[in-house]
């Protein structure tokens, strides 16, 4: 009810400034021209302007601020048709009113309830450097061309790749590493295997093709495992305050940091490697998913795969050089369970299959069975499929 009176109000106070323009708009105008001689230019502009583009003025009104008190009565001075201004003026009203109302309504229900508008607000934050670059750029066109600037593709092209620089180097050097002292609360959900994701994201953001989770590790930590196994950990840009001179360092030594993929809207807890150069390389991102009730043992989700050369792709609101994927992370899998087979025979492995089958897609960047590796699995077969994991609040 309070809405409609809301509208009701909006529409009577534009009928009666229609009305009052209507029978003294005239009369006004004369006398304001005797008075201010100067004023006469403008308001045969805004007689011209009415006549001409009346139409958008009288519906644009309702979103420009304090010109909506103002045009119903300069309608009515200038004899628009009743009919014509009141269809025009409640279109305004409807989009001008409505957007506040609609605002009103979505803060006092929070953006949460509203996934669209959720997912367009993680979008924005979290490619804000992009889009400033991209209004800068149309900018420095603009003014180019204005001041007929010469060479202004080649200096657009410049400017371009420096801001592109910009943005990567404030991304992984100061903005990465906000993870390294958040505290994270987590409650504790009894889930169903089948319905973990087996799906990391290169962003937070729901556009990025998805990267597959292959291996669970059920214990206090992989970190011991991976160590004896002769994989080196990597230091990763949001667990990790890695500053440029360090960054060459690690370069140096082969053994790049690891960029982050988000599991949960969380990155790995920890990263490693087999020793390979900085081209080819075996890593493989490990996150932990929580403490299980029953065996009272952490478990680990484990994303393995292969990094086969460089390629540019767009990359948490960036655009940046990475690692291209082998696609064929089930042959990663294997090997880690062949390697594990190898140095611990009697560590209990199997592979349940827990995810999907995929194929190379729009939304994937590899092909799988849908069978994962657990590692440690001394309560899990096929037949039990429940695992606790955290829901972190990130």
């Amino acid at each position: 009810m309070a809405l409609v009176f809301v509208m009701l109000g909006g529409f009577v106070g534009d009928q009666l400034s229609y009305f009052i323009g209507l029978k003294w708009g005239r009369t006004a105008q004369k006398k304001l021209i005797k008075f201010r001689p100067k004023t006469k230019r403008v308001i045969a502009r805004c007689r011209y302007l009415i006549a001409k583009k009346g139409t958008y003025i009288i519906v644009a009104a309702r979103l420009l601020g304090p010109i909506a008190w103002v045009v119903p009565v300069i309608a009515g001075s200038h004899r628009v048709k009743w009919h014509s201004f009141t269809l025009l003026s409640s279109v305004g009203l409807l989009l001008g009113g409505g957007q506040f109302i609609a605002w009103g309504m979505l803060l006092a229900h929070g953006v949460e309830k509203f996934p669209l508008l959720g997912a367009a607000k993680v979008f924005l934050s979290e490619h804000q450097s992009l889009l400033i670059g991209l209004v800068a750029v149309t900018i420095f066109v603009v003014v180019g061309n204005k001041l007929k600037w010469r060479k202004l593709t080649l200096k657009t092209s410049v400017f371009l790749v420096a801001w592109l620089c910009y943005a990567n180097y404030a991304h992984f050097f100061w903005k990465a590493d906000d993870f390294l002292n958040q505290q994270t609360s987590a409650q504790m959900n009894s889930v169903d295997l089948q319905q973990v994701t087996y799906k990391a994201f290169p962003g937070l953001s729901p556009i990025y093709d998805a990267q597959a989770i292959n291996v669970v590790y059920v214990g206090e930590s992989p970190r011991e495992l991976m160590n004896q196994l002769g994989w080196i950990e990597n230091q990763t840009f949001s667990r990790n305050d890695i500053e440029w001179s360090s960054y060459l360092t690690l370069l140096k030594d082969k053994t790049p940091p690891v960029s982050d993929l988000y599991w949960r809207n969380q990155p790995q807890d920890m990263a490693f490697q087999l020793p390979g150069n900085l081209m080819k390389r075996s890593h493989i991102r490990w996150w932990n998913a929580g403490l299980d009730r029953n065996s009272n043992q952490t478990k680990w989700l484990g994303a393995i795969s292969y990094d086969d050369g460089l390629k540019v792709t767009p990359y948490s609101g960036i655009v940046t050089v990475l690692h291209k994927i082998d696609p064929n992370v089930d042959e990663e899998r294997d090997r880690l369970a062949q390697q594990i087979k190898s140095t611990y025979p009697n560590m209990e492995l199997v592979n349940l299959p827990l995810a999907n089958a995929q194929v190379m897609n729009d939304q994937h960047d590899y092909y799988t069975d849908g069978r994962i590796l657990v590692i440690g699995s001394t309560t899990y077969s096929d037949d039990s499929q429940t695992l606790d994991v955290a829901v972190n609040d990130i």
